[in-house]
């Protein structure tokens, strides 16, 4: 059976025959075709026979490349490139890029179209060359200059992305800021990898000068600032996430907790917990307070503190918590029901995604700064509560 790709290749000699038919209703006798082209019936016989191979070739060698028609050969080759047939799209746009009678505007477009191919291929030299002699004329220059910053992400050239990035901003008119920080995060990264910790902070602060609500350029820098032991710095910056984006509260509560314990301040941390309580809905700091409760040998109020929390918002991951301190605090073990439950949530949870793409929908259980699926930036947040299917 023919797919929604083939068939419309069948509509295409179709439609011509047609075209030709109503054409011969309205000329003069003298004027009418004969015959429809009997390749075109030798093409469907193709089709019918399932040798695409052999129709694209009748169908191609068929359709004569003028400014006239064009258009189809462009319409034929996205659909090639659309279908995953990539290389029969690049025989089809370079066909057309080599013939010298084609105005100006449709070269130009065979030439994105082109380069297109090539991206999908892989080929992306050739689609940077493309995409940037476009550019340089102003030919689809958006396109093209989104098309050479999705070449440069994925050679990892950053410096390159921020300058082609802030090209597009102008282009696009508006501002593009949160994502150029993330490229120099990502420079951030690269140079503490390699133990640059001067040029990773400088990157890092740039990102902030860029987006000053860059979540993970405040994360970058308290976790050096913790690695070299200044835990006030460390403090500071890891609780600027919270004036950036609360969704971030999970990423940012265990280094803080390390960073006052290693301060021998607790009590601040505890202070600094309810008030992330009153602006987070999430289960991670009333879950965190009571594990201080419990540490402080306050385990009757651990476990009335996440009761309340519970009834008052009820969530899986807290209710899960809350079990879990019972049997662990309780001589009495949970009874036959509860811990069912409990090894059931517990099951759920670890198999639970942690993070989710507000965009597309992707969630998977390591943090991404860009999304592998849309590919959108600053689009991943952590979840707040696991989700039991049923």
């Amino acid at each position: 059976m023919l797919d929604a790709g083939w068939l419309l290749l069948l509509l295409l000699p179709v439609a011509a025959a047609s075209g030709w038919y109503l054409r011969g209703r309205v000329l003069a006798p003298e004027e009418k075709p004969t015959t429809v082209h009997p390749d075109y019936l030798r093409g469907i016989s193709y089709l019918v026979d399932e040798d695409a191979d052999r129709a694209i070739e009748v169908f191609v060698r068929l359709l004569e490349v003028d400014n006239e028609t064009v258009e189809t050969h462009l319409a034929l080759g996205n659909l090639f490139r659309k279908q995953g047939e990539v290389d029969r799209a690049l025989r089809l746009h370079q066909n057309l890029v080599a013939r010298p009678n084609l105005k100006p505007i449709h070269r130009n477009q065979a030439r994105f179209e082109l380069a297109q191919d090539y991206l999908r291929a892989g080929v992306l030299d050739r689609a940077e060359d493309l995409f940037k002699e476009l550019a340089e004329q102003g030919m689809f220059l958006e396109r093209a200059l989104s098309g050479l910053v999705t070449i440069h992400e994925s050679g990892r050239d950053w410096d390159s992305a921020i300058e082609t990035t802030r090209r597009l901003e102008t282009v696009r008119g508006h501002s593009l800021r949160p994502v150029i920080a993330q490229y120099y995060c990502e420079m951030a990264e690269q140079a503490r990898d390699r133990g640059d910790g001067d040029e990773a902070r400088r990157l890092a602060r740039a990102a902030l000068s860029e987006f000053r609500e860059c979540v993970r350029a405040s994360i970058i820098l308290g976790h050096m600032a913790m690695a070299e032991e200044q835990y006030d710095a460390a403090i500071k910056d890891f609780s600027r996430v919270l004036k950036q984006d609360i969704d971030f509260v999970p990423e940012i509560l265990s280094p803080l907790q390390q960073c006052h314990a290693a301060r021998d301040d607790l009590k601040s941390f505890r202070k600094l917990l309810r008030d992330i309580i009153r602006k987070y809905p999430g289960s991670a700091p009333q879950v965190a307070l009571a594990d201080l409760m419990v540490q402080g040998r306050e385990v009757d109020e651990a476990i009335e503190h996440l009761s309340g929390f519970v009834q008052d918002t009820p969530n899986w991951v807290g209710f899960y918590h809350l079990l879990k301190l019972t049997a662990e605090q309780s001589d009495l073990p949970l009874s036959g029901p509860m811990q069912s439950l409990h090894a059931a949530l517990k099951q759920i949870i670890d198999q639970q995604p942690t993070y989710l793409c507000g965009h597309c929908g992707f969630s998977g259980s390591y943090r991404h700064w860009q999304c592998p699926s849309c590919k959108l930036w600053n689009s991943i947040i952590p979840v707040r509560d696991i989700k039991p299917a049923g």
